[in-house]
């Protein structure tokens, strides 16, 4: 163990010499190694005074590694390798208590605190005794209490407040404070929206006199940050309230060729009374199914492009509301027409589509991969990949994905190649203290998956996508696009995907902002556009009504 060490700080000149042609990625392993040979030299109980040394010196090393101007400046893009000079600094105060040397320890908790300040370091420090030397110091405690301070100021607890029915006015006005000044200090689309965002601040500041209860506060909050016009920005309501809001039959629609239609019902029971996929809804509670909407839904939904705005519009949160039945207006094919009070709730015969379904249609596999938020995934088409690999082609229908983690849709697009592949590229904006000057961006280094080491499907595939293939199921389609793997078929996409920055309100609501801006591997936008399709369908009405689905079916054209 001691003379790979020893080989390795031997190396350190060759390594900084080399250190110009390194990617961020590779000085990230680099810096990685460094911490993992020495850990196991120091972080045991009572380990020898020549080991310990040995480690101290070479995080040390990793340190003059990362301190060098060539890492720096790769580190200046890259919140991971920027974020391993803290974590050095971590391992060697740690090896510092352990080898009985306080004053080195604290330093190199101070040096860690400059590089960055992560809120769980207190807890952290607190709960590993090997770190219990430093509890009694005074100065390790003002760390702490210096540490905790920083996190109160970002934590917001004191505007987390219980809900009531009506919150107080100083209350009601942090929130809307707090909304607007998380936008300003990171959302990163405002360049997609045209809009001047203090004036509107104080517009709905003005506003807020007006609500009379938490429930029509949070329309306001709703409609204030639906201003910004992203998928991926939004506001939710207190659990007590929710069912006011989000009340809905298991019902979806869909507007199309002007006109909306039924396209999906879950409940037997439901279609038992006549509710079944295409029929016409003419009206809702007696409005004009287009009124009602442009009035009661459009202005509430957080959208990003025009066709996200169509399925949130006409599908998603067309018929949600309170609990209580809604009045459909409904024609059949026919021509036939009736009303009916439609309940929102109580149904319990709902069946869903599972997450993940495969079947054949002739010798073409047809896989739906309806939701990444369900971690099961990958091991669900791995198991089905005996499946699979015996069809002559592969369908994958992501149009009903609205997302969930990206990880999980780029381990089924490594099951599609044999190489390396490129995924979205990332950058989050960069706080700037002092008003005025220009936007700085932090850009993530481009990133690759590697193909899978168990399976190959090395036949045509054609992918599937529509206005509800959202988020990180557009992360997928994205990659697969830059794979050049097979046409992209359908409608284009809903236009928004990128990380949220998730927070509290008061009265026991919370809401989320875009902080992470996404586009193609090459640079190519996709936000607040969508990823257009290489062959394109739109449903139609006869489609709807007869139960056809062009987009498969032209799907099965282009594979046959």
């Amino acid at each position: 163990m001691i003379l790979k060490s020893t080989l390795l700080l031997l190396l350190l000149p060759a390594v900084l010499s080399s250190s110009a042609q390194m990617t961020a990625m590779q000085a990230y392993d680099v810096a990685q190694d460094y911490r993992h040979r020495a850990d196991p030299l120091y972080d045991r109980p009572n380990p020898p005074r020549a080991d310990l040394e040995t480690g101290i010196r070479m995080l040390d090393s990793a340190i003059r590694f990362l301190d060098s101007t060539p890492i720096q400046e790769l580190a200046y893009g890259n919140i991971y390798l920027k974020a391993r000079r803290h974590d050095v600094y971590l391992d060697l105060a740690q090896a510092y208590t352990i080898g009985h040397q306080p004053d080195s320890a604290l330093y190199c908790l101070d040096q860690a605190y400059k590089v960055g300040r992560y809120p769980d370091i207190p807890d952290l420090l607190l709960g590993d005794s090997s770190f219990s030397p430093l509890w009694p110091n005074p100065r390790f405690k003002r760390f702490i209490a210096k540490y905790r301070h920083e996190n109160s100021l970002w934590a917001d607890s004191s505007l987390s407040t219980p809900y009531q029915a009506n919150l107080p006015y100083e209350e009601k006005v942090a929130g809307l404070s707090l909304l607007w000044s998380m936008a300003k200090y990171n959302f990163v689309h405002f360049d997609l929206v045209d809009i001047d965002w203090d004036k509107t601040y104080l517009d709905y500041l003005s506003q807020l006199k007006t609500t009379t209860d938490t429930k029509s506060y949070y329309r306001l909050l709703t409609r204030f940050y639906a201003q910004l016009q992203d998928g991926h920005t939004n506001v939710y309501p207190p659990d007590a309230i929710r069912k006011d809001f989000y009340s809905r039959p298991p019902i979806r629609s869909a507007l199309i060729e002007g006109r909306v239609f039924v396209t999906e019902v879950w409940s037997d029971s439901l279609r038992h009374t006549g509710i079944v996929p295409g029929l016409e809804i003419l009206q809702i509670d007696g409005q004009p199914v287009i009124d009602y909407a442009e009035k009661n839904v459009a202005p509430y939904e957080s959208s990003s492009t025009p066709q996200d705005m169509r399925v949130r519009e006409f599908n998603y949160a067309l018929l949600a509301g309170p609990d209580q039945p809604v009045n459909l207006t409904c024609k059949e094919p026919n021509g036939r027409t009736w009303t009916r009070a439609v309940a929102r709730s109580g149904y319990t015969d709902v069946k869903r589509s599972p997450s993940v379904e495969f079947r054949r249609i002739g010798t073409i596999g047809y896989l739906t991969l309806n939701d990444f938020g369900d971690n099961k995934v990958p091991k669900i088409v791995d198991s089905l990949f005996p499946q699979i690999e015996t069809t002559s082609a592969l369908i994958i229908d992501i149009r009903k994905n609205g997302g969930g983690s990206s990880n999980n849709g780029l381990a089924v697009l490594a099951m599609l190649t044999d190489k390396p592949f490129s995924v979205s590229l990332a950058k989050q904006r960069k706080y700037i203290s002092r008003p005025g000057e220009e936007t700085e961006w932090e850009n993530f280094d481009p990133e690759t998956m590697n193909p899978s080491k168990k399976h190959h499907y090395a036949k045509p595939v054609a992918l599937l996508i529509g206005p509800q293939t959202f988020s990180a199921a557009e992360d997928c389609a994205v990659a697969f696009d830059a794979m050049h793997r097979g046409p992209l078929i359908g409608v284009a996409t809903g236009g928004s995907t990128g990380q949220p920055i998730l927070f509290k309100l008061p009265g026991g609501g919370t809401a989320r902002v875009c902080a992470k801006h996404d586009s193609y591997p090459d640079g190519k936008e996709f936000i607040g556009v969508g990823i257009q399709p290489t062959v394109k369908v739109e449903p139609t009405i006869r489609d709807v009504q007869t139960g056809t689905d062009a987009t498969l079916q032209k799907a099965l054209e282009l594979l046959k």
